[in-house]
């Protein structure tokens, strides 16, 4: 089986169409696992913009220890923000937005006490500092970073030294 990192922020629009694009990927590759990673480009570009700006991505972890859907979650939180055009930094609206996919209560206590604020830190060290990301959404596979719709479906990366990193 192959896998494919993918860093993203959903506050992006460009992980916003990205993630649509590798949606219908995805349907071609049922065997591929995806090792989601959020991360606050914010955070790249001003490291003094503290981690913690976005509830979204610390309840991405929150999704993925529940065992939802990660391609549906993913795609509900995209629509709240662009679509519905919500405030992903309250708790509140965020919450209710999401009542009727998960357990709001549960993910309202989960947030308010930052239980994933650790887990999105060390994704954003992970994905600036470690892998050389620099830009959202990045692919990743095989140690290189995917530059194109023919790298994903032969999941060969051409050229790894991409970004600077290997």
């Amino acid at each position: 089986m192959k896998k494919v990192e993918v860093f993203f922020d959903y506050n992006c629009p460009y992980c916003f169409k990205g993630h649509q694009s590798f949606a219908e990927l995805l349907r071609d590759k049922p065997d591929l696992e995806v090792v989601w990673h959020p991360c606050e480009i914010s955070v790249y570009k001003d490291p003094s913009v503290p981690t913690n700006n976005d509830i979204s991505l610390q309840a991405m972890y929150y999704a993925a220890e529940q065992k939802l859907d990660l391609m549906q979650f993913h795609e509900k939180v995209y629509n709240l923000i662009f679509t519905d055009k919500i405030n992903t930094h309250d708790i509140d609206t965020f919450v209710n937005s999401l009542a009727g996919f998960l357990d709001a209560a549960s993910l309202r206590h989960a947030l308010e006490n930052r239980k994933y604020l650790d887990k999105l830190k060390a994704s954003n060290h992970y994905a600036f500092k470690e892998t050389g990301v620099h830009v959202v959404p990045t692919y990743r596979a095989d140690g290189g970073f995917l530059q194109d719709r023919q790298e994903f479906y032969g999941l060969g990366v051409s050229d790894t030294s991409y970004h600077g990193t290997k």
